[in-house]
């Protein structure tokens, strides 16, 4: 594998959107509609590899999908994002992780989805780390069998490599919160979340709170995303929030995978917290308008211009 900037490890998956649907009909005699549909390659850690390398980014996809005919489509995916997928396992043993979601005309949506396969990272050679500037750990909270031991063997690889590291956690998929960050927060550069994430982790009420709590762990810089009210940023203990993009959302799906992809391209470039965090809304806004979470992303220098039309 050549050098590349960031290494997403994490989820990986089909998604398969259903747009625009009016109702789901429960008998085969009914029919509902649909106004748009797609097949893209997602996972939260496939969305963040893809955006970061349509930014101009070089990336690479740590993670396991079956040796199957969805599989292929992943790949291709991938491939037309020139995102390497020399650590990406392909296992007979498993199926391709699928999602179905479907979003309704009133904005709602519900989703379908297969078992995620393990990803074993005592089976996956670190190595991959090697001339990297930048480690992220997509969807963690998702992915129960990377904790412990292992994700911090990846973590300290990363740090005697003098890689930036990343994590998103996302929702909890066994219900526990704090014990998978055991011996993982206060090696973290980087942490992106959401509101709710935010106070879960840290058991407290208040976002502000959470992020103090937060720091007082260790981490460098946390970005929360707050959705309709932007985000809210914090390096070194001073938090601010910058306001939010507004755009016509066709689909969130991926947006916040997007907003990581760019907070991570702006870090990397040493931009101010504040300039990254403006990027990284735009960057989420734009993913709406578009069905498929990466469809819609721009390259950062087109990016930065709507950036600075925007927050004048």
């Amino acid at each position: 594998m050549k050098n590349v900037d960031l290494v997403v490890l994490g989820e990986v998956a089909l998604d398969v959107l259903l747009a625009g649907v009016d109702r789901i009909p429960r008998r085969w005699s009914e029919v509902g509609n649909v106004r748009a549909a797609g097949i893209f390659t997602a996972g939260s850690a496939g969305y963040v590899a893809q955006c970061f390398s349509k930014l101009g980014g070089r990336a690479a996809i740590v993670g396991r999908i079956g040796d199957d005919s969805l599989g292929k489509i992943v790949v291709e995916g991938f491939h037309d994002c020139n995102v390497s997928t020399d650590s990406l396992a392909v296992d007979k043993a498993f199926q391709t992780e699928v999602s179905t979601v479907v979003v309704y005309d009133d904005g709602n949506k519900s989703s379908a989805v297969s078992k995620v396969p393990p990803l074993r990272l005592d089976k996956l050679n670190p190595v991959c780390l090697r001339g990297a500037k930048a480690f992220h750990i997509g969807a963690y909270l998702m992915v129960p069998d990377i904790w412990g031991d292992d994700i911090v063997r990846w973590i300290r690889r990363a740090e005697r490599e003098g890689i930036s590291v990343s994590l998103d956690p996302q929702m909890s998929a066994t219900g526990e919160w704090k014990k998978a960050f055991e011996g993982v927060l206060d090696h973290l550069d980087l942490l992106l979340l959401d509101e709710v994430e935010a106070k879960k982790i840290s058991g407290k009420k208040r976002t502000r709170d959470a992020l103090e709590y937060l720091f007082g762990q260790g981490v460098s810089t946390i970005a929360v995303k707050a959705g309709s009210k932007g985000c809210i940023v914090g390096e070194c203990g001073r938090v601010r929030s910058v306001g939010t993009f507004k755009t016509k959302p066709v689909s969130t799906i991926g947006a916040g995978d997007a907003f990581d992809a760019a907070f991570i391209y702006g870090y990397l470039h040493d931009w101010p917290i504040e300039k990254t965090a403006r990027f990284s809304n735009v960057i989420a806004g734009l993913s709406m308008t578009k069905l498929g979470c990466v469809t819609a992303i721009p390259r950062a220098r087109d990016a930065e211009k709507i950036v600075k039309a925007h927050y004048v």
